[in-house]
């Protein structure tokens, strides 16, 4: 920080700057190749990270090759334009006298240092391209500028596909990336890779600063304090928090949270310690083939009503698969679960599906059938919802491991159908229908195809009775 005070008199080094500052300069070490920061609006984060820091950067490393991208390409080129101005302030030239621009490449999308023929900085806003021109150091500062970006599935592929397709392949081997923002959405730039990297994608290092100190803060704050106090005393902050509630987590809190459903209340969705003994279970499985971020997931569930008319919803599993494995994991469960009646919805790869799985010896005895689905999901959801509002829903917690599931199953029931996905709510609503259309028609395939193999075993014996 001493750098920033030489070159900008009136900057306030305050604490959760500072802290930025420690992590920019253990990416300068290259100690850190992939960072997240997150801070509220208007709180200094782009001026230290996308001007200050690079300039010090090429200060001290003049080879360094910088992209710094934004929302909009104005902003990006205001970035890189204040970077050029501060290289050629005379404090700058005393303390990094071998740091200057080339006097024939200076345009504030893309310039060079004297003596350098590659880029010291390039400036692109969000699905541009440049083209041709790679960077050590790629910083992603505020890709989403607006609310209704933010809230648009189409909106949000584009910045996601424009970064992996686009930026990501311009960084050089060895390069850091550092994704600055403030949070908009669960399923903003920042939730999706960081959901990437729960599947085997690049690790990030996080650094999260909310507005107001919550427990376990980075900065040692007191539960309550604000970030920035000097600037935005708590009395602001609670009054842009009156304004929304969803905007203020998101954006300030940096815990985006989808706007509540008005199908399902989060509070009418509880859990059970165990399911009584003796229920007759069925198992829904929504089949989705396509590891793509944009596309639904595969989602199974089981459930069973209890006497008093709660249906109990246990052992559920979720995620991106293609057809083998989705298959696969319904064959392990069949097998598993050989008392439990299985659905499958018919739609698109479904019903092959069935017609698959009826041939595997392994199964013979198991009930299975496609599920045809003729409504749509909001209005196979309310009769779920409605016993959910009369405290007659309970996802089983079998052990500890079953945490996970259904805090997600609780997360996607509770934002339906406004959520990025709605693959979990669709399994419960299958399952749901299943148990209420009655027995008829669910039999096990056992006995169809054992009628089948002595069909063709009688075929065969005919056939070699002729030729015998």
């Amino acid at each position: 920080m001493d750098f920033v005070g030489l070159v900008d008199a009136s900057y306030e080094p305050a604490a959760h700057l500072v802290h930025i500052a420690e992590w920019l300069e253990r990416v300068e070490r290259g100690e850190v190749k992939r960072l997240m920061i997150f801070a509220p609006p208007r709180h200094g984060k782009s001026k230290l990270t996308s001007e200050l820091w690079p300039a010090w950067c090429l200060g001290r490393d003049p080879s360094q090759q910088f992209m710094v991208t934004s929302h909009t390409a104005e902003l990006a080129y205001t970035f890189s334009r204040n970077v050029r101005n501060m290289i050629e302030m005379e404090t700058y030239g005393n303390l990094f006298p071998l740091t200057q621009l080339s006097a024939d490449n200076a345009a504030v999308q893309r310039w060079t240092l004297a003596g350098r023929t590659r880029p010291a900085m390039l400036a692109v806003g969000v699905g541009g391209s440049p083209t041709g021109q790679g960077a050590r150091v790629i910083i992603i500062d505020d890709p989403i500028g607006k609310a209704e970006e933010a809230d648009s599935m189409a909106a949000r592929e584009s910045v996601y596909t424009w970064y992996t397709d686009t930026i990501r392949p311009r960084l050089e081997p060895g390069g850091a990336v550092i994704c600055m923002m403030q949070r908009w959405h669960e399923d903003d730039l920042a939730g999706r890779l960081l959901n990437d990297a729960k599947r085997k994608g690049e690790r990030w290092d996080v650094v999260t600063l909310p507005a107001i100190a919550e427990a376990a803060d980075p900065l040692g704050r007191a539960v309550g304090e604000p970030l920035w106090p000097a600037r935005w005393p708590r009395v602001e902050l609670d009054a842009i928090r009156g304004v929304s509630e969803r905007s203020w987590l998101a954006k300030y809190q940096q815990q985006p949270r989808p706007a509540e459903g008005s199908i399902f209340k989060k509070a009418w969705l509880r859990m059970a310690d165990a399911a009584p003994a003796g229920l007759r279970w069925v198992r829904y499985y929504d089949l989705a083939y396509s590891l793509k971020q944009q596309a639904d997931n595969t989602a199974t569930i089981a459930g069973a009503f209890g006497d008093d008319g709660t249906l109990y919803l246990r052992r559920g599993r979720a995620g991106k698969m293609e057809s083998p494995d989705a298959r696969r994991m319904a064959m392990e469960l069949m097998l598993d679960e050989r008392d439990t009646r299985h659905g499958v919805e018919a739609k698109a790869h479904g019903a092959p599906m069935v017609q698959e799985l009826m041939r595997e010896k392994l199964l013979v005895n198991i009930a299975l059938r496609a599920v045809d689905v003729h409504t749509d999901k909001i209005a196979r959801a309310q009769p779920v919802a409605d016993r959910a509002e009369m405290g007659k829903l309970a996802f089983v917690r079998e052990t500890v491991n079953d945490d996970a599931w259904i805090a997600d199953w609780i997360e996607e029931m509770s934002a339906f159908p406004f959520a990025a996905h709605d693959d979990r709510v669709d399994a419960v609503s299958g399952v749901f229908a299943m148990m209420s259309s009655g027995t008829p028609g669910w039999v096990q395939h056992a006995s169809a195809k054992l009628e089948e193999m002595e069909r063709t075993q009688d075929a065969a014996a005919q056939e070699d009775g002729q030729h015998g």
